[in-house]
């Protein structure tokens, strides 16, 4: 062992130590998922198609995914977590397809529970009010997750190739989503995240790696943002 590895590990000794001694149950779940991104995840990273746009500029996220993995075609969108409509409205932009069907999920009245410091409680609501995309392929389905979710997909039969985009932001709603979609995402299937590594990896990154753990499931990463923020993967 030389001399740099020694003082790495015995830095991450003295973090140990700390937490140990100071720090809260967050600290532990934050350092645990941090290492469960750098271990297994980060490895997938390497392979995938590194894209350089701004944090707004999804769009250049979705063209790219449109137009090379689901090659033009008619496509089946989930979409969990609408607020304005913004996304939804790219997607619906970018796939003019007739056969394509757009389906958005959203209670409209902001996150269910506190996220980070700046998103409590409440945040991103549209109080209630449903976006009007002036168009007929899109159908909204307006409640909490745990209320709308399990009904839809219970008769939701897929005809086109599924594309799911992850943007409930929080651990609790992005896990509830992926385990009730898990019999409709067949090998193929691709799944964006909004804000894969936020919090220290402790929400979007940690259900993906939580739902593959437990219904035995793997998958590839096709495109990135540099900063891992904003994803997209490929089910097999």
């Amino acid at each position: 062992m030389d001399a740099e590895e020694v003082v790495n590990r015995t830095e991450v000794v003295k973090e140990v130590i700390s937490m140990l001694a100071n720090g809260p149950a967050e600290k532990w779940n934050w350092y645990y998922r941090t290492r469960q991104f750098d271990e297994a995840i980060e490895l997938k990273a390497q392979d995938a198609m590194l894209l350089d746009f701004d944090y707004e500029n999804r769009n250049v996220m979705y063209q790219c995914i449109n137009d090379r993995f689901a090659r033009k075609a008619p496509i089946d969108y989930l979409e969990f977590g609408v607020a304005g409509g913004v996304s939804m409205k790219h997607w619906l932009d970018i796939n003019p397809n007739p056969e394509s069907r757009f389906y958005g999920f959203d209670s409209f009245e902001g996150l269910p529970e506190d996220w980070t410091a700046s998103s409590p409680k409440g945040s991103f609501s549209q109080e209630g009010i449903v976006p009007d995309l002036q168009d007929k392929r899109v159908r909204f389905i307006k409640g909490l997750f745990q209320e709308t979710v399990e009904p839809f997909l219970r008769i939701f039969k897929p005809r086109n190739k599924l594309v799911v985009h992850m943007d409930a932001d929080l651990y609790s709603s992005t896990l509830y989503c992926l385990m009730h979609l898990n019999r409709h995402l067949l090998p193929g299937s691709i799944i964006l995240f909004d804000e894969f590594n936020s919090r220290n990896c402790s929400d979007e990154c940690a259900a993906l790696a939580d739902y593959c753990k437990a219904c035995h499931r793997d998958f590839k990463m096709l495109a990135r943002r540099e900063d891992n923020m904003k994803v997209a993967v490929e089910m097999l």
